[in-house]
């Protein structure tokens, strides 16, 4: 007996974990809708050509995406371009909610616009854990204030995920 579900890559680049265990939500919940999904690093993926959608998610630093994203979309923009293509952004901008947060989070995405361009696109507030970090990095978020904490929303994530169903070719 063959295996006829359609196969999912999400694909993350996360900082501190909190990108990826969003991804690991989202495979979770096509799981759950008849895919086979699977999450994994962007950094670690070489090839996406036995997939049948995809999903990228990345976070944010100090306004920039996590180059492992970036690479991911250059080395494989033209298979991306040959099937289902979904991407989200996960930031503390997105700890407001409001118009403005939603408008510079989406931006954050341009880069990827360049090459590829998303059926749907994915704005979640992420988590911070001055632990969780590095020195540096500690230093950064204290300059620009960032509040430690779990913002992020799940059922706003799993909503997200389940909207990607019909996208991908699957039924909910």
């Amino acid at each position: 007996m063959t295996d006829n579900k359609r196969k999912v890559l999400i694909a993350h680049a996360s900082w501190a974990g909190s990108t990826a265990a969003i991804a690991e939500r989202v495979a979770e919940v096509l799981n759950r809708n008849g895919f086979t999904a699977e999450a994994a690093p962007a950094g670690k993926v070489k090839d996406v050509s036995g997939y049948d959608a995809v999903v990228l998610g990345t976070a944010v630093h100090a306004g920039k995406l996590k180059p492992d994203a970036l690479k991911f979309v250059d080395r494989n923009k033209t298979d991306l371009n040959r099937r289902p293509f979904a991407a989200f952004v996960v930031c503390l901008t997105m700890k407001g909610c409001d118009e403005e947060s939603k408008s510079r989070a989406r931006a954050y995405l341009d880069p990827l616009r360049t090459h590829v361009k998303p059926l749907s696109e994915g704005l979640f507030a992420g988590a911070y854990d001055p632990q969780k970090l590095d020195f540096v990095s500690r230093q950064i978020m204290k300059m620009i204030k960032a509040p430690p904490g779990d913002f992020r929303k799940w059922d706003e994530i799993e909503a997200w995920a389940a909207s990607l169903v019909p996208l991908f070719g699957g039924r909910l």
